[in-house]
């Protein structure tokens, strides 16, 4: 699908490709040109790309196309960061941490968006983290625990500043009589297309956010978000079913509606 990338890379990527978190196909990659950049070439630092360490591979769909500030930690090998600029119009500013080996974090076409990643720190082999077309962010830091693991940030996704996500507990947390750990294992955390996660909103060991949904100010998400909801507190629960939003206050476009599973307004 994408020259560069390991089987097991291109086997995560492809159970991204749901529906309900982007309309990016298998076709799309297909039908993209790809130039490949090794990560510590004076070409990435001209498109904005800074790595320290080695073993980082960039991909971009337009060479000339400048991408933002992006600041890499490579501790592994055979990690991949690719961006889908084609018809890139907005600005990325990251700092991002890959400890392990054959990860990918993949941006793809974000248009006019502004994305703000203060630390995405993947610590473990073969992670991923999918960024869905014109998602944007003011602010968020990601930790991701576990071989395989992964975040997928679905299309139109708005996400405040201060948001953290973190798909696993930090620590095991052990019954003391038996020995046995009674918290859960990392988890795939998923947002579905054109979810809002309020400022300083956590989801800790969260596994999906239904599309539409919006997550309030300072809340914290553990488990599942139905879809077309909105949840506040610590722990989140549902305030109001058969809601979402728009990025205009005029009220969401027919798009928006359509994206999230509804007809048009009579």
């Amino acid at each position: 699908m994408i020259p560069g990338i390991s089987t097991n890379a291109e086997a995560r990527l492809t159970g991204a490709l749901d529906p309900r978190v982007t309309d990016v196909t298998e076709d799309t990659y297909a039908s993209r040109d790809y130039t490949i950049i090794d990560g510590g070439d004076a070409e990435a630092k001209r498109l904005g790309v800074t790595v320290i360490g080695g073993g980082l591979t960039l991909m971009v769909t337009d060479p000339n196309r400048r991408l933002g500030d992006i600041r890499i930690q490579s501790g592994g090998r055979d990690n991949t960061l690719f961006f889908d600029n084609q018809s890139w119009g907005g600005q990325c500013f990251a700092s991002i941490r890959m400890l392990g080996s054959d990860t990918v974090v993949m941006f793809n076409d974000i248009g006019d968006a502004y994305v703000a990643m203060q630390d995405i720190y993947l610590r473990s082999n073969g992670q991923f983290v999918f960024w869905g077309r014109g998602a944007s962010a003011v602010g968020i830091s990601m930790e991701i625990e576990g071989e395989g693991s992964g975040v997928m940030v679905g299309d139109d996704a708005l996400i405040s500043n201060g948001v953290w996500i973190r798909n696993h507990d930090m620590h095991a947390i052990h019954d003391l009589r038996t020995g046995t750990r009674i918290n859960r294992q990392p988890v795939q955390t998923v947002l579905e297309r054109h979810v809002w996660l309020g400022q300083d909103a956590m989801l800790l060991n969260a596994e999906r956010i239904g599309m539409g949904s919006i997550v309030g100010t300072r809340s914290l998400v553990k488990g599942t978000v139905p879809p077309r909801v909105v949840v506040a507190g610590t722990p989140a629960r549902v305030i109001r079913e058969g809601a979402s939003w728009g990025r205009s206050n005029n009220g969401m476009t027919a798009e928006e509606r359509h994206s999230i599973g509804l007809p048009d307004l009579a």
